[in-house]
């Protein structure tokens, strides 16, 4: 069963760290909102290349952050079809 994973905090929160303990290959990883701050970060982490990788365009854009290559930006549309892929989502807030 897969799952998308959606993180919404800094790196000043847990969150993220959780998450990477508990997903696994083939799952989805979300940033949305300021958790859109980590992308490089979950770009170059080990547990993360197993993972699916997206970031809110919206969020993004509106943080002047500027994505690595592996963080597919995608759009509120985009979001929603996401959520219907997988088989469950959970939330990191």
């Amino acid at each position: 069963m897969s799952t998308l994973h959606t993180v919404n905090k800094t790196a000043a929160d847990d969150a993220l760290a959780a998450c990477l303990r508990v997903a696994t290959s083939g799952d989805g990883l979300l940033l949305i909102e300021d958790g859109v701050y980590q992308a490089s970060t979950i770009a170059g982490h080990p547990q993360a290349q197993a993972l699916k990788l997206f970031a809110l365009k919206e969020d993004t854009d509106a943080r002047g952050i500027s994505l690595p290559t592996s963080v597919t930006p995608i759009d509120y549309a985009q979001f929603v079809e996401l959520a219907c892929q997988y088989s469950r989502s959970v939330s990191w807030f």
